[in-house]
């Protein structure tokens, strides 16, 4: 069996680490928002309202970046996984490739399962 790229585990780790942080930032946007403000913002402009908006508006659109991010994980997760019988199927001539789906027609066909069309 052939070794994953590597390429894979690393975009895997990066994109489960970027989720991790995001969905934490959804969860509590209050923290994140004082953080940002106090490295950037002037303290002489302060509303309570406009927090709360930020603080609601961060929280929607980081579950919705979390799910985004999630998804995109798992995609690669499944890429990676799936890499060595894909290579495998690609180096197949056309006549292998026919005789495969023979047999995977007759096996089916054996245990009851109808072929696909």
């Amino acid at each position: 069996m052939r070794e994953i790229p590597i390429h894979y585990p690393i975009a895997c780790v990066i994109l489960t680490a970027l989720f991790i942080w995001s969905f934490s930032i959804a969860r509590e946007p209050r923290g994140w928002r004082r953080l940002f403000q106090s490295m950037f913002s002037k303290s002489e402009h302060f509303s309570v309202n406009k927090n709360k908006v930020i603080d609601e508006a961060l929280k929607r659109y980081g579950i919705i970046i979390a799910m985004i991010i999630l998804v995109a994980d798992v995609s690669c997760f499944v890429l990676g996984v799936t890499y060595p019988f894909r290579e495998k199927m690609r180096t197949l001539s056309p006549e292998q490739r026919d005789s495969m789906n023979e047999i995977n027609k007759f096996q089916n066909s054996k245990s009851g399962i109808s072929p696909l069309p």
